[in-house]
């Protein structure tokens, strides 16, 4: 394979450098820029997780602005109407020439950078045909496919979904990155910043952008030296971090692990690097998909010697104490295999964030075995009652 030219490092370094400068306008948003810029080289998409007001909509925004891209975004609720998204139908076509046609021109199928806020509201038609156009580049129009440009669909919500069917259309999302009010030391410096965005707009001027622009031409030319970054050195741990995740229980599908390859990937040529080294599976962590496995899969990667940031923070004693007492319960009113192996799972779990995250163990792990050992009966009762 022919390794990234020295002008794709190059570009890839500045690449970089543009997205420190797009981080000094936001407050307390690091990740989520690492996050969409790992997300737009490998032309994937992201689930921003968090409450409203954290800066989503104005983040993505200004992001296409500074990579020059054509851009849609719309808020979802249940009454929203395919027509909003794709573009409604073309009536003189279907008047004159009896062809039914959507025009979608400045729609969803025809930008390169699209941001849907509260995107499970979907209806399953809108749902399912951004299921193509996510998966396929596609937009079924009429009785013709058309290629859509898209290069990243940006969707936001509240908290991730249990519906297995609304799962499945999640799990076409690559990456995850949780938004929260910023922390209260930062409060000044979110007054401050967001003061002088108001006060331009209450001047009539447009709030003024900080840092270079990226031509979206260099990020197509980036996104082809993705591919021939090497990632040998660094695949057989990724497999021996997949494995420990499947020992774990935790939902890495074979789609997602196939796909992270283009995450560590894309994070080596952002550091001007031709090959993959252990440092670039930090990005593994950005890549869970159900919120209790966020903490577990980084405990996994930093038990592999690669270096993550503190992210989650460990959570204190008493409240594993409490899940753990919960489950406890529970295992006693468990009547079916399903729900047992649930119970397992998330005992070892719980064992895990016991021995890695620094907990005071004692009493935890007593109270885990007697957890382990009511699995243990439970199952020899079931299998007992036939």
């Amino acid at each position: 394979m022919t390794a990234p030219s020295p002008d794709a490092l190059r570009k890839g370094r500045a690449f970089a450098v543009v997205m420190d400068e797009f981080k000094s306008e936001y407050v307390d948003r690091d990740v989520a820029v690492d996050v969409i810029a790992l997300a737009v080289l490998c032309r994937e998409h992201v689930l921003l997780v968090g409450p409203p007001g954290t800066a989503k909509t104005s983040l993505i925004e200004r992001f296409s602005k500074l990579l020059q891209t054509t851009y849609f975004g719309y808020l979802l609720t249940r009454f929203t109407e395919p027509a909003e998204l794709f573009g409604a139908i073309d009536v003189e076509s279907f008047q004159k020439e009896n062809v039914y046609r959507i025009k979608t021109e400045g729609m969803l199928p025809k930008v390169d950078i699209a941001f849907l806020d509260e995107i499970f509201n979907g209806s399953s038609a809108i749902l399912n045909t951004l299921l193509t156009l996510v998966h396929e580049r596609t937009f079924v129009n009429g009785s013709h496919r058309e290629q859509a440009q898209l290069i990243s669909l940006f969707g936001a919500t509240n908290g991730l979904v249990d519906d297995p069917v609304l799962q499945a259309f999640s799990d076409r999302f690559l990456f995850r990155c949780r938004l929260d009010y910023v922390p209260d030391e930062s409060l000044e410096e979110v007054l401050d910043s967001g003061w002088e965005v108001e006060a331009a707009l209450l001047d009539g001027r447009a709030p003024t952008a900080v840092g270079p622009q990226f031509r979206r031409e260099d990020l197509l030319e980036l996104q082809s030296a993705v591919a021939k970054v090497d990632l040998g050195p660094v695949r057989p741990e990724l497999a021996s971090i997949l494995r420990s995740l499947r020992e774990d229980r935790i939902t890495f599908s074979d789609r997602r692990a196939v796909k992270a390859q283009k995450a560590i990937a894309a994070n080596a040529l952002l550091h001007g690097r031709p090959t993959a080294g252990l440092e670039d599976l930090s990005v593994l962590v950005h890549l869970w998909t159900s919120e209790y496995d966020e903490k577990v899969i980084r405990q996994v990667v930093a038990a592999h010697g690669v270096p993550v940031d503190a992210g989650v923070p460990a959570r204190h004693v008493s409240e594993v104490v409490a899940d753990i007492k919960e489950l406890a319960r529970a295992v006693q009113h468990v009547t079916a295999m399903e729900d047992l192996n649930e119970a397992q799972r998330r005992a070892a779990r719980l064992l895990r964030e016991i021995r890695t995250g620094r907990l005071e163990a004692g009493d935890s792990l007593a109270l885990l075995r007697d957890v382990q050992l009511g699995v243990v009966e439970r199952l020899q009762q079931l299998r007992r009652d036939g």
